[in-house]
């Protein structure tokens, strides 16, 4: 997944090193209060009091709440695409393999480090009422829906998906069934065997039944 950077327009300064370390001070200081409070304890003065700047610095970086969320957000479309789990056969090399990275990594991101999570549902939540916070998750969600539609047409044309599958629907299904497991799993995994559930999902979308891994 990554959503297209929007930042503010700032000075020159915002383009040296040290402007740079600002602005992620200043991101990771939002993404930290989000998972500490929730969305709507988010204060820019207690963002800019955590990164040590005043309030001033924080509006030079980000001139609206806004472009700080959208800061937040790219900050997680960064952990998720780089936050994998250690899968023996390694880097995915077809399309069956991306769908299982896919599952594998939602699930040890939600068992390992499920704070960026909690922030993404706190943004989720908020999405309901705010508009603004609505069409940044939008910009991500269509982004990781393209990327799954690409990868279950390769699957499709090479024969490892089914022939008839109906991909403008599986798509957003299957990242329905991810965002659900991964609340699943955080809230009561004792409860959501996960490695079925996968296993029917990749039935439904092959046609054909893997066998149970010991």
């Amino acid at each position: 997944m990554s959503a297209s950077p929007r930042a503010c327009q700032t000075g020159q300064h915002a383009h040296t090193p040290h402007g740079e370390a600002q602005r992620r001070a200043l991101v990771y200081a939002a993404y930290r209060l989000i998972a500490e409070r929730g969305f709507e304890h988010l204060r820019t003065r207690d963002v800019a009091g955590r990164a040590g700047v005043n309030i001033a610095t924080l509006h030079y970086y980000f001139k609206t709440k806004e472009d700080l969320i959208r800061g937040v957000v790219d900050y997680l479309v960064q952990h998720f695409a780089t936050a994998h789990s250690a899968t023996p056969q390694g880097a995915p090399q077809t399309p069956l393999d991306e769908l299982r990275e896919e599952f594998a990594d939602a699930d040890y991101q939600a068992r390992a480090t499920p704070e960026p999570y909690i922030v993404l549902f706190e943004l989720f939540l908020r999405s309901l009422r705010d508009a603004a916070v609505r069409d940044i998750l939008r910009g991500m969600n269509a982004h990781w829906q393209r990327h799954i539609t690409r990868y279950l047409t390769d699957g499709a044309r090479q024969g490892q998906f089914r022939a008839d599958l109906d991909i403008a629907a599986a798509a957003p299904a299957l990242i329905a069934l991810i965002k659900g497991s991964v609340l699943q799993v955080m809230l009561a995994p004792e409860t959501f065997p996960v490695e079925g559930i996968h296993r029917e999902i990749e039935r439904w979308l092959t046609g054909h039944t893997r066998a149970a891994e010991s």
